[in-house]
């Protein structure tokens, strides 16, 4: 069953249909709901998802190799996910180690499995060209994530640095 409540319904994962994200997707990011519960990393969210066409086009971070991946149900967009290589100071972009900036479930897809589907469709993906970690953040107050990336990922080396508070870090090997 997907989500809660009186949209719920079943999900066979293969009807679940992962693309590259296009430029008529970008007012279909914008409608997308995320949850009623408003905070501080849901509002963050929302902003990176609405603005990941801009994001992916951007010139001046292209040497990134940013990606846009949505995930559909039926034609509609129900989750959507971006990840961009790594950026070291000294060295430049680092080929073999990703950043999963965001994957953002439609509410009433959430607890549906949908993320996991994506997240690990990406990381397979990522392997497959060579990306030996991935990393990803995690705002503390976002539980469901945070359990989810335990969950699903055990695997995966949870940490809490300085510089990223006050997020927790996790950062899987592929």
């Amino acid at each position: 069953m997907v989500g809660e409540g009186p949209r719920a319904r079943d999900l066979s994962y293969e009807a679940v249909i992962l693309r590259e994200a296009t430029l008529d997707d970008e007012a279909r990011f914008e409608s997308i709901d995320l949850g009623q519960d408003r905070s501080p990393w849901l509002d963050e969210v929302c902003e990176i998802v609405s603005g990941l066409v801009a994001w992916r086009s951007d010139e001046e971070h292209r040497h990134l190799d940013r990606q846009v991946v949505v995930a559909e149900v039926n034609g509609e967009i129900v989750a959507v996910a971006a990840h961009e290589l790594i950026e070291h100071d000294r060295l430049g972009a680092l080929h073999e180690h990703r950043y999963l900036m965001v994957v953002a479930v439609r509410a009433d897809y959430q607890r549906s499995g949908v993320a996991r589907v994506v997240a690990e469709s990406v990381f397979v993906e990522m392997q497959g060209d060579g990306v030996r970690t991935v990393r990803w953040l995690v705002h503390p107050r976002n539980q469901r994530s945070i359990s989810s990336s335990r969950a699903v990922f055990p695997e995966a080396d949870e940490t809490h640095p300085p510089e990223d508070r006050p997020y927790a870090s996790f950062v899987l090997a592929l």
